[in-house]
Order: C-alpha cells, then sequence, then structure tokens
C-alpha cells in the first residue's frame, strides 16, 4: 500500500524528483527526440493529410525506396533521385516554312552514382491546338545515343514511364539486337551502360566523370507541330533506389512524413485519452471514498460493471459500424472508461486520507464536503494520478496502432499504426522492406519506453523503499 504521507503533493515536487532521477531524466530526454520530430510537422506542407492519399501527389519520388543511410552499411554509391524542372532543360526553338514549329528541349545529367535509377519518367506538357510529332533521343557520355521514342501526341499533359512504356523497350531491344545483343537487358541497364560493354557482353555503367574530359547524358525531346500557340515543356525524374531518413512506401510516399505526423497524433491521442480517464477515474474514486454510504455502492456497482465490459471488442464493433474519425474514436475510447481500476485504487486512498487529522480540522471550522474533496484529498491523489497517467499513454498509443493495424483507423490520417498495416498488406515482412515496418514500430517503443521510464521514477517518489540515496 502506499504510503500517502511520504509522497510529494505538489506538482513542482512531481517534476522535480522526475528530473533529478535517472530514469525519470532519460524519459523526459526519450521524450522530447519525439517532441522535436514532431514540430517538423510545422515544415512540411499544409495539405499533406490531403495529399497523403494521393498518389499522383508522390510521383517525384521513387517507389519502395531504402533510406539514403543505409549506404553507410552496404557501400557503394547508390542512385538517388535527381528531378530536372523545365527551367532546367535547355530550349530552342526554329520556325518551320510555311508555318510549323520545332521545339527542342536538352536535359544534360551528370549522373555518377553505380546503380541506375529504378525509373525514369518524363512529365511532357504540350499546348497548342492541335497534334504534334514528339521524338526522343537518348544521348550517353560515350557518345552513343538511341531513339527512344517517335510519335504523335495530342495537346495536354502526358506522363512517359520510360521503364515501362511499350514502345520505347521495343525500340530499345531492336537496339540491342542492332549492335549484337542477345539478351533482353532491363532498361535502365540498357541507357546507363556504355555501348562497348553491351557488345562486349558485360554491361558496366558509364559514369560522367569516367568520360576524359567529363561528358553529361543528354535526354533530347524534340517536338514538331504547325499549330498556333504551340509550346512545350518538360521535367525529367530519374527516381533513386534510396531516399530520405526513412524511406519509400509502395505508394512512393516519404515514411519519413508519415512518422512526423503520426508523432504528434500519437502523442495527442495518448496523452488526451490517459489524461482525461485518469482524471475522471480519479474524481469518481475520491468522491466514492469520500462520501461513502450509498454514493459509495452506487459508484463502485458502476465501476465493477465498467470493469467486466469487453472494452476492445465494443471499441472494434463502433470503429467497424461507424468509420469513425481518430477523435470520434478518443470520445469513444473515454466513454467506455468513465470507470475503472483507478476507480477503486483511489478509493482505498481516499478512505485514509478521510480519516487524517487536517481532515478533522477542516471540517469543525466548517469546510464544505466540496472543498475538503477538491482542495484537500484530490491534491494528495495528484502523484498517484501523474504516475496512473503516464503509465496510461503507451496503452492507448497501442490501442490507436492496433486499431490501424486491423484496418479500422482513421483512413485519413498518416499514423504509425497505419504505416504497419499498409507495410504489412503491402507485404513488406515478405519482400525485405524492413524500414517500412521497423521505423513506426520503433517509434511507438520509443514512446512507450519513455513513458515507462517516468513512471518508474514515479514510483520510487510514491514508494520509499525504492527511493535513491
Amino acid at each position: 500500500m502506499i504510503n500517502m504521507g511520504s509522497a510529494p503533493i505538489g506538482i513542482k515536487s512531481v517534476i522535480h524528483e522526475i528530473m533529478h532521477s535517472k530514469s525519470g531524466l532519460t524519459g523526459v530526454v526519450i521524450l522530447a527526440f519525439i517532441l522535436l520530430t514532431s514540430l517538423a510537422a510545422l515544415v512540411s506542407p499544409a495539405n499533406i493529410v490531403e495529399k497523403w492519399n494521393d498518389p499522383q501527389a508522390w510521383l517525384d519520388n521513387p517507389r519502395l525506396a531504402a533510406p539514403e543511410w543505409t549506404a553507410l552499411f552496404t557501400g557503394g554509391n547508390p542512385a538517388k533521385t535527381i528531378i530536372l524542372k523545365p527551367q532546367d532543360f535547355k530550349k530552342d526553338v526554329q520556325q518551320l516554312q510555311p508555318s510549323g514549329t520545332k521545339i527542342e528541349l536538352r536535359a544534360r545529367i551528370v549522373y555518377d552514382y553505380d546503380t541506375p535509377p529504378s525509373e525514369m519518367n518524363l512529365m511532357l506538357k504540350i499546348a497548342g491546338e492541335a497534334r504534334s510529332l514528339v521524338t526522343l533521343k537518348w544521348v550517353r557520355p560515350d557518345g552513343s545515343s538511341i531513339e527512344l521514342l517517335r510519335e504523335v501526341t495530342e495537346p495536354g499533359s502526358r506522363t512517359i514511364f520510360t521503364y515501362i512504356d511499350r514502345e520505347i523497350t521495343a525500340n530499345i531491344q531492336a537496339y540491342l539486337r542492332k549492335i549484337g545483343v542477345a539478351d533482353n537487358l532491363p532498361t535502365g541497364v540498357t541507357l546507363f551502360s556504355s555501348e562497348k560493354s553491351l557488345i562486349e557482353g558485360t554491361p558496366k555503367l558509364i559514369k560522367s566523370h569516367d568520360v576524359k574530359p567529363s561528358k553529361p547524358y543528354e535526354l533530347i525531346v524534340e517536338a514538331t507541330s504547325e499549330s498556333k500557340g504551340f509550346n512545350v515543356e518538360a521535367q525529367l525524374n530519374l527516381l533513386g533506389v534510396v531516399y530520405g531518413l526513412c524511406g519509400t512506401d509502395n505508394l512512393r510516399r516519404d515514411v519519413f512524413i508519415g512518422i512526423v505526423w503520426g508523432a504528434p497524433i500519437a502523442l495527442a491521442f495518448g496523452l488526451v485519452a490517459a489524461f482525461v480517464v485518469t482524471l475522471i477515474q480519479a474524481i469518481f474514486g475520491a468522491i466514492s471514498g469520500y462520501y461513502g454510504s450509498k454514493v459509495d455502492e452506487i459508484i463502485q456497482r458502476i465501476t465493477d460493471v465498467y470493469l467486466v465490459l469487453p472494452f476492445l471488442s465494443l471499441l472494434i464493433t463502433i470503429q467497424f459500424t461507424y468509420k469513425t474519425t481518430i477523435w470520434a474514436l478518443l470520445i469513444a475510447v473515454i466513454a467506455l472508461s468513465l470507470f475503472g481500476g483507478v476507480t477503486k485504487s483511489v478509493r482505498s486512498m481516499a478512505l485514509q486520507i478521510r480519516e487524517e487529522p487536517y481532515i478533522e480540522a477542516a471540517k469543525s471550522y466548517g469546510a464544505s464536503r466540496r472543498r475538503i474533496l477538491f482542495l484537500y484529498i484530490l491534491p494528495r491523489l495528484l502523484p498517484y494520478t501523474f504516475a496512473n497517467i503516464t503509465v496510461s499513454v503507451p496503452a492507448y498509443v497501442f490501442l490507436e496502432a492496433s486499431l490501424s493495424i486491423l484496418g479500422l483507423g482513421d483512413p485519413a490520417l498518416p499514423t504509425w499504426g497505419k504505416l504497419i498495416s499498409e507495410a504489412f498488406s503491402g507485404g513488406a515482412a515478405y519482400y525485405g522492406y524492413w524500414w517500412w515496418i521497423i521505423i513506426p514500430s520503433m517509434f511507438i517503443v520509443l514512446v512507450s519506453t519513455a513513458f515507462a521510464l517516468i513512471w518508474y521514477s514515479l514510483d520510487k517518489v510514491l514508494n520509499p523503499r525504492l527511493r535513491e540515496e
């Protein structure tokens, strides 16, 4: 049983004890790290929640790319993403007789990575009133070239996925047969290997600085049309095999953004649920213990009913039936937890405190029951209540993650639980996309560890036998 007389009664005393305990200080440092991570959400786009479930918003990112820092352990210089915007293309406009226009866009790419890009995508934006003839040509640093595409295109926007475009693939295979290569090599290997190495049967990536003097790769886009207002703009995405701090998922989304936005959601859900539930249960426990009689009997019977309710089953049923948001889910969690274990624990403490001399003294000078409850009894219970809040936060963070893994979380928000759920759905465990599972799981464990360490320091405060000298 807790010795109420030896525990500090003020919030300042509790904080002082936490900061002067090794476990408490460690927990605070971990929690500060997670809070700093969540602050990164302030510098990310404001509409990130709307973009999160829009596949078109992430086309500039590679698919299922590992974190960039993995190269420190695997060695080499794996391909990173290179984005060439319209302003990075050299543009040349020629007027043809009698009324045609020819536009040439030339992109120069200095490429010195050890692996080809995972994807090479070209976004074209063609303005005008009529169709145009578009030609794509790829030139390597060794001077060899490949005509990738020649087709008539309608005005508008179009994305050409070079690696999977049927016509481009057919043209590349025709090029390989022309130079005497019988094997059907991957498009990326063919485009970024020297022609000599392809002919010799040992494809070798050619880097811009392997050629003396150094020469870049070039992508040449030629478009010809007789349309009025004819214009062409292009963007070239060379997508890497590694990306950012946390890699990407199967929808090209940056996992780091999911981590950053998941942190405040997880902390807000866990802290609000733990604080409100624990405070309400503590108040009901104090009322039960202090007032006694019929009030005590009613509260205890209601508590017994709440303790035998299948909490998780009811919560799953509510979420499955109504598909509520995470904040509506939070309200449901609180409603199903108004009475519980804290109610009974606080009741037993209140029974001890109400018999102490200073409570009798308060009664003697006419203090009301409400005043005694809120100004004399509840402040004595603050350390215990605070300890229960810290130990409850991880449980609610796990609860949100568990519901998301079951597919019952908020579908609109990027949360840690949703990241893990989508990782399992996408076969991350089977195919080895470890970062997609381990990184969000690690942050859930860090939150639990931080609050567990803080709770351990509070346990030393509440239990004098555990105090460090």
